[in-house]
């Protein structure tokens, strides 16, 4: 009676502009905010900005095979008359996820870590569940993309702040849904691939891999005094991994028909599909090689010091000591008619500012100033150094800080200066250094070890460990003779 009252109370709001969904999977109603083809029609605009935002994998071969597998898991599902498309994203974050509507992506960092058609099919099945039990559009009508939404606002908004989306912690649909929903997209993708032919213990297999990679990242990110980053499926709030692969592999042993020919795994045509494919920064992002950033569109190059941790964001280039020091670039148009000192004084109104110098830089010209308090950086506390270089039509911004000063400056005022004095146009030798590393594959055999093939791998530290967490080989496993294995170069 009380789940009936409920239910008609929750319809009811559809008076309100508020519409009433039907989990085709267990038929319990539910609140939403807006019809199937509002859903699919507002994932169409979010669709524009999140290409806008990251980008697609400039291969379409790659491309049409994560579409290929998506359309035959979603064949298996009470809504396959729904027009599902599924994208690689151009980014090297270990995610997956759905905007709703029928819109899937995968960005290519992800599929670095998988090892299998099979598991590439289990994560595309528990986005699909997503989109299946309506949970974007639910958890909309609950709040958390109304309460969180600085992303779906920034879209149904039109304004441009989509650095937002960066922040794990932007948007549901992107951290993921909660327990419940997390659980419940588990068992619908296991279901729906299991149709499809895949192997079910390639859902427990794709649990292992996140949980490997949360295992080495809490590392990670304690070495580097920062905060972790983890697939959304594996957050503190949602199922534990060890539970969701205790679920999984139950999951998986009640299914106990075999399709005629046996499970599919297609571990070789998945790691073909991949080969070739950037490990890190592709080139259109820019590449890190031994702290000297290249960018071969821009035909710029630019030098960090050593021990410092370079990690090139979406929309910027942040450089790092430990929780000592920091040094952000990030990227403007140039403006008209205003020189570089009378644009840095115009982005840091308000700040109180001492030391402005006009530099010249390889032919660029500039201007750097100390802010003593009130800059963007830093909490608005200072002492920040804030430089900025023009280029052609462009103005590099360049900030940095740290948690103690000396003689009115950061402590490491002159790292900083010093980096921004090795801004240059890149010399035509060093263009193959422009090009990203890219995945190989090889065949193991009595004399292949881990160690010898680390060496290469485009990472300051844990080199041994990336490449163990790419073959699923975490944390000391080494491959077999004759197994086929991902490597980088």
């Amino acid at each position: 009676m009380r789940r009936t009252l409920a239910t008609a109370v929750a319809c009811a709001l559809a008076l309100a502009g508020v519409s009433c969904a039907t989990n085709p999977e267990t038929g319990t109603h539910h609140v939403v905010f807006t019809t199937v083809k509002g859903e699919q029609e507002r994932a169409r605009h979010i669709h524009e900005e999140i290409v806008r935002f990251y980008g697609l994998y400039q291969d379409q071969a790659l491309q049409d095979y994560v579409q290929m597998i998506g359309t035959r898991v979603a064949r298996n599902t009470p809504i396959a008359d729904w027009d599902f498309k599924f994208y690689v994203l151009d980014d090297d974050d270990i995610n997956a996820f759905t905007v709703g509507g029928g819109y899937v992506y995968i960005h290519r960092g992800l599929m670095a870590y998988l090892n299998s058609e099979a598991q590439l099919a289990a994560v595309l099945g528990h986005e699909i569940g997503h989109d299946v039990a309506r949970h974007p559009a639910r958890s909309e009508a609950q709040g958390v993309l109304l309460g969180t939404g600085a992303l779906a606002t920034a879209i149904l908004t039109g304004n441009p702040a989509l650095a937002e989306m960066a922040n794990l912690g932007a948007t549901a649909w992107y951290q993921g849904y909660g327990r419940d929903h997390e659980s419940e997209a588990d068992r619908l993708g296991l279901e729906y691939a299991t149709r499809s032919g895949y192997n079910p213990q390639a859902l427990g297999d794709a649990m292992k891999v996140f949980k490997a990679q949360e295992a080495f990242e809490l590392t990670r990110a304690k070495d580097e005094g920062r905060d972790p980053n983890i697939y959304h499926g594996v957050f503190s709030d949602h199922p534990a991994p060890d539970e969701r692969i205790v679920a999984a592999t139950l999951g998986a042993a009640d299914i106990t028909t075999v399709p005629r020919g046996g499970w599919l795994d297609n571990r070789e045509p998945y790691l073909k599909a991949i080969e070739g494919m950037p490990f890190g920064s592709s080139r259109e992002q820019g590449i890190v090689r031994d702290n000297r950033f290249y960018h071969a569109g821009m035909k710029l190059t630019m030098a960090f010091p050593k021990g410092w941790k370079v990690k090139n964001e979406r929309d910027r280039l942040l450089v790092t000591k430990k929780k000592e020091s920091v040094m952000q670039v990030t990227l403007e148009k140039r403006p008209e008619k205003k020189s570089p000192r009378e644009f840095l004084l115009q982005k840091l109104r308000g700040a109180s500012f001492s030391h402005g110098d006009a530099l010249a830089v390889h032919g660029m010209e500039g201007y750097a100033l100390i802010t003593r308090s009130g800059s963007p950086l830093d909490a608005g506390e200072g002492p920040v150094r804030w430089a900025v270089l023009y280029r052609g039509t462009q103005a590099f911004m360049i900030a940095g800080a740290s948690r103690s000063s000396e003689s009115g400056a950061p402590l490491d005022d002159g790292v900083f200066m010093s980096s921004i004095e090795t801004m240059r146009d890149m010399k035509p030798t060093e263009y193959p250094l422009a090009e990203p590393y890219r995945i190989k594959i090889i065949q193991a055999d009595e004399k292949t070890k881990i160690e010898d093939y680390a060496k290469d791998m485009p990472v300051e530290k844990f080199k041994q460990e990336e490449l163990r967490l790419m073959n699923a080989l975490y944390p000391k496993g080494e491959p077999k003779p004759g197994d086929l294995v991902k490597v980088v170069e």
